[in-house]
């Protein structure tokens, strides 16, 4: 048997930098290192439950023993070189970086949809739009964008799917006549600018598009998917534990790469690898499958190669890898041994390898195992209580050191259940992170490929900021809280542009008033009324009404100087600041508060027949009727 390629006590991957892991980060597992010296250490405790496993010796079973011996694999478990396992520290899922600081719903997305991605998307787009501006009458309908605007518009798309409208009409979401739309959506943008930027949307250089798509199809998003990539391995340290599985998006557009995928909704689409980790759902590694690409993009997509591809970043780290049927292999498994990475995998009953009694139930009982050997390989074989067989490769061993009065042969099955149920545990992972993306969805309906994989893309980014969000809360209720999460996450995308528009003086005052309570602003705060000249009896157009009415007047605000028709018109709105007060008694303002001021007319006592009408609070106009 070949020895064993472990590290020893010097290797740099074992030493964890203090100020990078704090103690609570730490936790210990049993990997097996050389290390002669050492004595050995406890080792981890068996598995216990109420209801023994029923257990089941190869050996005692006649047709199995001889079709075994007869393949690559042994019924006799080989001696393992060097020393037994000891306790090698191993970081937990933590984020790292800015990620440690990221707080709010829009910081944990800023971090994979960042300045940089904003940038490139808002240059690549305004080069299209120049290309689109000739077309256009009016200069106005094709005004070019900026980052303000592209962050609204994803910040739109995010809210469609927490309403779960991703391929419905978009048009609902701006319907503000019928009462049917979302205020957030429609005060921020119109929907004649929202379409107008999802058909000019881009991610590369226009001009140089056709070039780079001869040497390379992935061209048009490239840059962003390399991008969102690199980001999601930057602000994150993954777990013990990973899950590499496949990802199959819907896609019925004119694509190069398109395929056909039978599982997948619509039989055509793209093909994703996604490396997942298992404590917390977050993706650290994705790829794409563009087969036929032109060097020195052009990758072998055979199940070695994706896995070991996908899973070079952890490698030489102790992780374990959990596998599907489509990439466990004995030859997979012993290259990611020989780099220190172990593997727990689901094995197809057709593969040819598999001796032909481990893929039957028949005269096994529920729980039943059977194992087989190859090098640092454990087959196992193991009846579910549904009378179904599930076939596990591992090259995970976790030896106990301490008998605790067990035998050998209750030992090793403790191990194989060990192994079954991490796997049953793990293999969830992948499920649940399909469930998030589906459940939240901003794909809309395109033909445009690129358009596309960016969706994908911001479906992931909302999973990996969900992530580093709770990891960053860890005291807070996650109960059905990712759609709060998602909601508050697009309105933070939103308010910029919201406050932006409001400052537009061509739109309506009623709208504009509405934006305020959507961003929760005082009047003051945004409607500026310009000091004018106390002009007495003078006329004048009403300052609110302008021409509409077409009335003027000669009663204006003693404090601005403002025109307005009369005090109890409904139509007389606040206009100026806190009211001037002299004498105890209010003069002639606009109405600030309804609820303050009494709306009647009211003339100061006798012998000021020459004063001007007041406005009187409501206290002084019950004393004045006393009187």
């Amino acid at each position: 048997m070949e020895e064993e390629a472990w590290v020893s006590d010097d290797d740099p991957e074992l030493n964890i930098k203090e100020e990078d892991v704090i103690f609570e980060d730490i936790e210990y597992i049993e990997e097996y290192i050389d290390s002669p010296d050492e004595p050995d250490p406890p080792g981890v405790g068996i598995i216990k439950q109420e209801n023994a496993y029923i257990r089941t010796k190869i050996e005692s079973i006649d047709f199995a023993e001889e079709d075994v011996q007869n393949s690559v694999w042994n019924t006799i478990r080989p001696m393992r070189s060097g020393s037994k396992a000891r306790k090698v520290a191993q970081a937990r899922s933590v984020p790292i970086g800015l990620a440690k600081s990221a707080r709010s719903p829009g910081e944990c997305l800023s971090l994979f949809l960042d300045a940089d991605v904003i940038a490139m998307i808002t240059e690549y787009t305004n080069e299209r739009i120049k290309t689109e501006q000739p077309n256009y009458a009016r200069e106005r309908d094709a005004n070019l964008t900026d980052e303000t605007e592209i962050v609204a518009l994803l910040g739109i798309l995010y809210m469609a799917g927490t309403v779960r409208d991703g391929r419905e009409n978009i048009e609902h979401l701006f319907d503000s006549k019928r009462g049917i739309g979302v205020e957030a959506v429609y005060l921020t943008m119109t929907s004649i600018r929202y379409h107008f930027l999802i058909r000019n949307i881009r991610f590369d250089d226009p001009a140089t598009a056709l070039d780079d798509t001869e040497n390379d199809k992935l061209a048009p998003i490239r840059a962003i998917y390399e991008r969102v990539i690199s980001n999601c391995q930057k602000y994150f340290r993954p777990g013990r534990i990973m899950s590499l599985s496949e990802q199959l998006i819907q896609f019925k557009g004119a694509c190069e790469f398109r395929q056909h995928l039978p599982q997948a909704d619509g039989k055509m689409g793209f093909k994703y690898h996604l490396l997942v980790d298992c404590d917390t759902s977050y993706i650290s590694n994705l790829e794409i499958c563009v087969p036929n690409n032109h060097n020195p993009y052009n990758l072998s997509y055979a199940p070695i190669d994706v896995a070991m591809r996908m899973t070079e970043p952890i490698q030489g780290k102790h992780k374990t890898v959990v596998l599907g049927p489509t990439f466990t292999s004995r030859e997979l498994i012993k290259k990611l041994y020989d780099s220190r990475t172990m593997v727990i995998g689901e094995v197809d009953k057709s593969n040819q390898d598999i001796p032909k009694a481990f893929t039957s139930c028949k005269g096994r009982p529920p729980n039943c195992t059977l194992s087989a050997y190859h090098d640092s390989i454990s087959l196992i074989s193991h009846v579910t209580k549904r009378k179904e067989v599930l076939l596990l490769m591992s090259s995970l061993t976790e030896d106990d050191t301490e008998t605790n009065g067990e035998t050998d042969l209750d030992q090793l099955q403790a191990q194989q259940m060990h192994l079954v149920e991490l796997y049953i545990r793990m293999s969830n992972t992948i499920r649940d992170v399909k469930k998030t993306y589906t459940k939240y969805d901003v794909t809309r309906s395109t033909r445009q490929w690129p358009l596309a994989v960016f969706f994908n893309l911001m479906n992931l980014c909302a999973i990996n900021a969900w992530c580093i969000y709770q990891l960053n809360h860890p005291n807070e209720d996650k109960q059905d809280v990712r759609r709060d999460f998602m909601i508050d996450m697009a309105l933070e995308f939103l308010r910029p542009m919201a406050r932006r528009r409001m400052d537009n003086k061509t739109i309506p005052r009623t709208l504009k008033q509405r934006i305020a309570m959507f961003l929760g602003l005082n009047r003051e705060e945004y409607d500026f009324v310009p000091a004018l000249e106390n002009r007495r009896g003078g006329r004048g157009r009403c300052f609110l009404c302008g021409r509409a009415r077409n009335k003027t007047t000669r009663i204006s605000c003693h404090n601005c100087g403002s025109i307005f028709i009369e005090l109890n018109n409904t139509h007389a709105t606040a206009l100026c600041h806190p009211i001037a007060m002299e004498y105890g008694r209010v003069r002639t303002v606009c109405v600030r508060a309804r609820s303050l001021y009494a709306g009647v007319w009211h003339v100061k006592a006798q012998g000021e027949k020459d004063a001007p009408r007041m406005w009187l609070r409501r206290d002084e106009r019950n004393a004045a009727s006393a009187e």
